[in-house]
């Protein structure tokens, strides 16, 4: 028996991304009839006009995969409870609906924390308060988690108190992606791409995320936490960790996550003696008819100062003996020339190897890619952390980010323009 419960069961998270990977999981064989999916919020909603929300979303979002039987069987999961997230009131209505005192054996209990992090602290204490977080539960909560290494530190701190570590599954969906997923296979299967990952062969590795869209909605936090924070400091470290690392033990998670913490530790520094040369920050200007950045943060509601950048590249090195000499150039933005996200593996004597992580080629329609977030809640179901990122490995990359951060403002480094629409500056 598993009992599903998605904190923020209405929001936007829950509704583009989670219920649509449940329904696949159900729809998959892969989510069990006895289980149950409840969707926790502070919103008084009655029953038939939730479920009625849910099914018009997952019509929305996943189009053609929709179907009436599916719906029925899926629905018959689905269950809402309103609670104040922030409070101490009713939450009585969740232990009891929960049973963790008289639930079968083997029952798992999954929290998945679909809310701001603001609200971590409420939520941890009240399932500890009330005896929601025995052996057989799991939470699961969306990275990235703070915005420097001290405000990682607390919500840490906030869930450990709560959860033990291997209870705790911290969400990079790009650790979701196969293409992701398939590099360590790529990289270590036994054949001779190992033996020429090296200095002796390589010249550089080019990591790029690149997004057409500007800041649209996330205007407000994107110019506090800047696209550094946003994306380098986990997508783009997720990848270059599985790119760079040395081999692990065995490919059970704890050993795979060792390997890519040594990645992030052997990180050379990106501070005040070198941060003008390794890195560049840069906001999207108006071009091609599109709008400046300027512009765009002039509609959000809230006041907004207009520091936060929209672009970055950084060329790193790593302080191991395979990489030595071996520039790591990383590079992501907003309002770019196209949508995209690879890994180029430039070598010196042979043609680059490109690894595409989105989009895909297109598959044929029985050949469905099943999406990030799919992947990672039947690994929670399952108990398998390997594509989740652990408490020290996040900690450890925020160190490394913190001092980019204190190095710009220490030097003052300029803010460049690029023309929307374009690649954005590069750094060689």
């Amino acid at each position: 028996m598993l009992d599903i419960v998605i904190f923020g069961g209405v929001g936007d998270l829950s509704l583009r991304k989670l219920l649509p990977a449940l329904y696949y999981l159900k729809l998959d064989g892969k989510l069990a009839t006895n289980s149950r999916i409840l969707c926790v919020s502070r919103a008084k909603i009655d029953y038939e006009d939730f479920l009625a929300l849910v099914e018009e979303r997952l019509k929305h979002f996943i189009n053609d995969d929709f179907n009436d039987d599916s719906w029925r069987d899926f629905s018959e999961l689905l269950q809402y409870i309103d609670i104040d997230l922030g409070g101490k009131k009713d939450w009585k209505k969740l232990s009891r609906c929960l049973d963790i005192t008289n639930s079968k054996v083997g029952k798992k209990i999954i929290y998945y924390f679909s809310v701001p992090p603001t609200i971590f602290a409420p939520i941890s204490k009240e399932l500890k308060t009330n005896g929601l977080n025995a052996e057989n539960t799991r939470v699961v909560v969306e990275k990235p988690l703070g915005e420097s290494l001290k405000s990682a530190e607390i919500i840490n701190d906030i869930i450990r108190d709560s959860f033990e570590e291997r209870q705790i599954y911290r969400i990079d969906h790009y650790l979701g992606k196969v293409p992701v997923q398939n590099i360590p296979k790529l990289r270590f299967d036994g054949g001779e791409l190992e033996e020429i990952w090296n200095n002796d062969h390589v010249e550089d590795i080019e990591i790029t995320v690149s997004e057409t869209v500007g800041v649209e909605s996330r205007a407000e936090f994107l110019d506090r936490a800047g696209i550094l924070r946003d994306m380098v400091q986990n997508h783009l470290m997720q990848l270059l960790t599985y790119i760079a690392m040395e081999k692990p033990k065995s490919f059970d998670a704890d050993d795979i996550r060792d390997a890519k913490l040594e990645v992030i530790n052997a990180l050379c520094p990106i501070g005040v003696d070198n941060v003008n040369t390794h890195s560049i920050r840069a906001q999207y200007g108006s071009s091609n008819g599109l709008s400046s950045y300027q512009d765009d943060i002039k509609l959000s509601k809230n006041k907004v100062s207009g520091t936060g950048e929209t672009y970055v590249a950084l060329k790193v090195n790593i302080d191991m003996l395979r990489w030595h000499n071996v520039p790591f150039y990383l590079r992501t933005g907003k309002r770019l020339t196209a949508r995209f996200a690879e890994i180029i593996v430039n070598f010196k004597d042979r043609e680059p190897l490109t690894i595409p992580i989105q989009p895909l080629p297109v598959m044929e329609k029985e050949m469905r890619i099943r999406e990030a977030y799919e992947l990672l809640l039947f690994d929670v179901i399952n108990g398998d952390q390997t594509h989740f990122v652990r408490g020290d490995e996040i900690m450890s990359s925020w160190k490394w980010i913190d001092r980019i951060r204190s190095a710009w403002d220490t030097v003052n480094m300029p803010m460049r323009i690029y023309p929307s629409g374009s690649e954005g500056p590069m750094i060689k």
